[in-house]
């Protein structure tokens, strides 16, 4: 009840000016791969970072145009995924038929491997193993930096794109989560995480990871890897001058390592804090706890695997939520959490790990429902006056309702049928669990897919259907 009367308000009391910020009544153009900036990354080379840039269209645009910025961070476990994740790209385009110029970006991925092999029967089991605890704050920090940076490059641009510089949003899905909450709130050296300047050297990984995505076609090329200064927090990517202001941060399931809510600079608003969290997370416990707290338990419970080791303790929403409220910050603060808690049991009951398979606790409940809500929450915020243009008739972009995806069955053997129910040409695409494509194809609006399943690797795969107007589905698939 009390997560009801926090929420109907929320829904429900909108004000006319923000609906403008809330209805989708714009077509957008898309500017992909634009790079946006070079960083050192943890094995001392060069990464190129790029972004998606997706901007409202209006009929009859003026010079003073101005709308809100919305920079979206992909998730990964800070070791895989990239800006062109479905669900991120959903959200860009979906807030830009709002009126927000909105972005996805990459950022620098992977850390140090473990020198230990950590053989399971679990395929790439050893992957999510860092060198230590360093190595997870590190991978965060770099991630911050290079948000930091892009957010600069974006407001560099403000005039050329539209945007108002004192409304600047930021969010983030998992890992991005925690960049985008870094993003916000890491705005003075006293919140910089210790593990992120020169610490000893880390030992040459093992070889049982030379085929993790993260260190592919990477040469480690002697039997230490330096780890040096990882430099001022705001990095060096596109500097600026410009003065903005970063109005909230979307928190879908993320976390912080450390209380970035203490220290906030006297000359800036606190930003406000939108957070999505359910409470049988096994990857980002919504409390404190380690990062793969639940997910450790399920390996070592039912796949005879080791527990997760050298990842590091972090606070969850909820956590952030009560330091707020203890500490009296003043932060403006939206929780949206669930009731089900993990269970600790393998097969049986919700959230437990087997019925995480298909409904997992590491994701959205209901993504329309609290994109909706993150939209009605952002607007409120929204100082900028509406969009000085004229609408009409260009909303060709907004998502038609009625579209289902059937995938069975899952948990799949040898063969897996894919239904998708739409009117039009569809295109089906199968990833592992480090985000590569392994399956693709084009099919009619009549046709279904049977997919080979019996020679790919036991483990977890994400199926993603798109077509040309409707929206990107996805379900989870287990292969045994």
């Amino acid at each position: 009840m009390k997560f009801r009367l926090v929420f109907i308000p929320l829904l429900f009391a909108v004000v006319a000016q923000a609906q403008q910020w809330i209805d989708k009544q714009y077509d957008y153009t898309s500017t992909l791969n634009v790079v946006y900036g070079t960083a050192i990354n943890f094995n001392n080379g060069v990464d190129t970072l790029k972004m998606n840039i997706y901007t409202p269209v209006c009929d009859n645009p003026t010079p003073a145009l101005k709308r809100p910025l919305l920079v979206w961070v992909h998730g990964g476990a800070f070791l895989a995924g990239n800006k062109d994740d479905p669900s991120i790209t959903n959200l860009c385009q979906q807030f830009a038929k709002r009126g927000y110029v909105t972005a996805s970006i990459d950022y620098r991925l992977g850390f140090i491997s473990d020198d230990n092999p950590w053989n399971c029967n679990y395929p790439n089991y050893s992957c999510v193993f860092a060198a230590d605890s360093a190595e997870w704050h590190r991978a965060l920090y770099r991630g911050i930096q290079d948000g930091k940076g892009a957010v600069r490059y974006l407001v560099n641009r403000y005039a050329q794109l539209g945007i108002d510089t004192s409304n600047v949003f930021v969010a983030g899905e998992s890992a991005g989560a925690f960049v985008a909450l870094g993003i916000a709130l890491l705005d003075t050296t006293l919140e910089r995480m210790p593990q992120t300047y020169q610490i000893a050297d880390a030992p040459k990984p093992s070889p049982n990871t030379a085929s993790c995505i993260y260190n592919l076609n990477k040469t480690f090329s002697s039997n230490t890897i330096p780890r040096p200064d990882l430099g001022d927090i705001e990095g060096d990517i596109a500097p600026t001058t410009i003065r903005y202001t970063i109005k909230a941060v979307g928190n879908m399931y993320g976390a912080v390592t450390n209380d970035l809510l203490k220290y906030h600079k006297a000359n800036q608003p606190k930003p406000a804090i939108f957070s999505f969290h359910q409470p049988c997370d096994l990857v980002v416990p919504i409390d404190s706890g380690v990062v793969y707290q639940g997910l450790s338990w399920c390996f070592t419970n039912g796949y005879n695997c080791y527990g997760i080791a050298h990842t590091p303790k972090v606070y969850g929403s909820r956590i952030i939520s009560k330091w707020n409220t203890v500490h009296n910050y003043g932060y403006n603060i939206h929780d949206e959490f669930t009731s089900i808690n993990f269970p600790y049991n393998f097969l049986f009951g919700q959230g437990s790990c087997a019925d995480q398979v298909n409904y997992p606790c590491h994701a959205y409940d209901n993504t329309t429902l609290r994109e909706g809500n993150l939209a009605n929450f952002f607007s409120e915020l929204i100082t900028t006056s509406a969009p000085l243009c004229d609408s009409t008739n260009i909303t060709q972009n907004i998502t038609p309702i009625g579209y289902q995806l059937s995938v069975y069955p899952n948990p799949a053997q040898d063969k897996l049928t894919v239904q998708y129910y739409t009117d039009r040409p569809w295109e089906l695409s199968v990833l592992d669990m480090y985000g590569r494509v392994v399956f693709q194809r084009t099919l009619g609006n009549v046709e279904m897919a049977k997919i080979e399943m019996a020679a790919y690797p036991n483990g977890v795969y994400l199926i993603v259907v798109t077509s040309k107007k409707g929206p990107r589905l996805s379900k989870i698939v287990v292969k045994i």
